[in-house]
């Protein structure tokens, strides 16, 4: 493909542009064609008849849109093939038609689902800016963490500036920009082994690990859903129970009728008719999506999406208690792990939620978006450092804290993942009955997480994990363990049901080169959680 392709505006080519060609252009086609003679010097004597030119369409990932839209139910969507329709029209066919018919993909396909682009994609602008640069990589070398170049800023959280001021380098997230590491805003050398931050991000684990660090979650997605109906709704598309006082915190999924993860979350009880979702940052509009379909006529509920309205920051680690005292909320140390209160914190209104997505003690505090500079600020004063993604990546992955779509997704149940703890089987939930058919057969799946033995191996995620000398299943999530000084991966594999896999020792297959680990079905770093649970000063 050209490195570099030409952008349209759809509206230029009419309403029905069908079997229509573009006019020739020799002069964009020029590089091409040198490299074309350079392969096939007999075609410098061919007859060109003619240079064919039309439109195709291309998404702002290079994936497909494929099944139901969200702001629409019962339009499905088969289209944005970017230049490979052909090639995988039957498959894709395949599984538009079962879309359709059944209610559900045949399998699960996030990758292609039209839920997946948020609406700052909805624009022509932003689309010829990011297109021809999807053309070009579209058979170029995907290394990790690979950032776009164009259609950058579209989102930002109200910490942007700052962030920017702190050095962060950037990735993009459902069109967000979210620190991925700070110290240098240049990329990553490109490369499948350590990457050039491999240094600084375990300097901010470190700042997590042994004083205390800020991440931003601002971008996690924000759901009001409140009325006198707001628990028996919750509690039926919910699998966990919502019949938590207020100031409790649940941790939930929401199941699919074959018993499959559509999401998982967290909910706080604000009060008796008032409960705020937290949900993935690229899941805020297939999970609203979701609970409005499944709000059925009478019931006296008001889901409402307050993303913006709100930040978020995680502050966390062994100083998070002091800092918290020296800015006013010595009181949250009594605050139970997943509890919420409201509190101030150097003047600014905070709800503090005592839990963590990365191991060590601290609170969740959400304030509102015009806040979130000076809360930092203060934070930031009181002895905090910031971290990124990467260092949340890889303390999360050391806890075995699943992530939704590399580990997590609708095919799979609560008990090949080990989340069936957020089951209450004892009320009837979307899904409830799948599950309990499904446990009449015991899954021979398992999320496991493998401590590799050599420091030097780099897992990415999706290599093959081979037990007893065969291919047993793939890692979901991967990434090196500063707490634990080696490489630790998630994997989901298969295995005769009720087999103690403790300490087992496996192989994973990294391009080609076969690494040692062992196998716990635990976290590998303070798998009691006592870190998390227990506030220190």
């Amino acid at each position: 493909f050209e490195p570099l392709g030409k952008a349209i505006d759809p509206e230029s080519l009419g309403e029905d542009f069908a079997f229509q060609l573009l006019p020739e252009d020799w002069d964009h086609f020029e590089p091409m064609m040198l490299k074309a003679l350079h392969r096939l010097p007999a075609l410098e004597h061919a007859e060109v008849r003619m240079l064919l030119n039309g439109p195709e369409s291309f998404t702002p990932d290079g994936s497909f849109l494929l099944g139901e839209t969200a702001e629409t139910a019962g339009l499905f969507l088969g289209c944005g093939m970017n230049s490979v329709g052909v090639a995988t029209g039957g498959g894709a066919g395949m599984a538009l038609a079962q879309a359709i018919v059944k209610g559900h993909l045949p399998f699960d396909l996030q990758e292609a689902e039209p839920m997946r682009f948020p609406a700052c994609f909805d624009s022509a602008e932003v689309l010829a800016a990011r297109v021809p640069e999807v053309l070009g990589k579209h058979y170029e070398i995907a290394y990790p963490h690979r950032q776009w170049a164009s259609a950058r800023g579209l989102r930002t959280t109200p910490l942007h500036a700052r962030w920017c001021e702190e050095g962060a380098y950037f990735g993009q997230v459902a069109g967000f920009e979210r620190p991925l590491f700070f110290g240098s805003q240049r990329a990553p050398k490109p490369s499948f082994g350590r990457p050039d931050c491999f240094e600084q991000v375990g300097r901010e684990v470190e700042q997590a690990h042994r004083r205390a660090a800020i991440f931003d979650l601002s971008t996690f997605g924000k759901i009001s859903v409140r009325g006198p109906g707001a628990e028996a709704f919750l509690d039926r598309v919910c699998s966990n129970r919502m019949d938590r006082a207020p100031g409790r915190l649940a941790y939930t999924l929401m199941l699919n009728p074959r018993g499959g993860i559509e999401s998982d979350l967290t909910v706080q009880r604000l009060s008796e008719d008032h409960y705020r979702l937290f949900v993935g940052t690229a899941a805020l509009k297939r999970d609203l999506a979701w609970l409005n379909r499944h709000l059925d006529d009478g019931e006296r509920v008001e889901i409402a999406d307050e993303s913006d309205s709100f930040a978020v920051l995680a502050l966390m680690g062994p100083e998070a208690s002091r800092i918290a005292e020296d800015l006013g909320g010595g009181a949250l140390d009594a605050l139970g792990y997943f509890r919420h209160a409201a509190a101030e914190l150097a003047g600014v209104a905070v709800r503090a939620a005592r839990l963590s997505y990365v191991g060590e003690a601290g609170w969740e505090l959400t304030c509102a978006a015009a806040a979130a500079d000076r809360l930092y600020r203060a934070l930031r004063a009181a002895g905090a450092g910031p971290a990124g993604t990467l260092a949340q990546t890889s303390m999360r992955i050391e806890k075995r804290f699943l992530a939704y779509g590399p580990d997590l997704d609708s095919d799979l149940s609560p008990d090949d993942t080990g989340l069936g703890f957020a089951l209450a089987m004892q009320k009837d939930f979307i899904g409830r009955a799948a599950v309990a058919a499904r446990r009449r057969t015991p899954s021979r799946r398992r999320l496991v997480s493998v401590l590799l033995d050599d420091p030097t191996a780099v897992p990415l995620g999706n290599e093959p994990v081979i037990l007893d000398g065969e291919i047993a299943g793939k890692t979901t999530s991967a990434a090196f363990g500063y707490r634990v000084g080696r490489p630790v991966a998630l994997a989901l594999i298969e295995t005769e049901p009720g087999r103690d896999l403790e300490g087992l020792q496996v192989e994973i297959d990294i391009a080609g080169e076969i690494w040692d680990g062992a196998v716990t079905e635990r976290a590998v770093f303070d798998p009691n959680g006592d870190r998390m649970k227990t506030p220190s000063r």
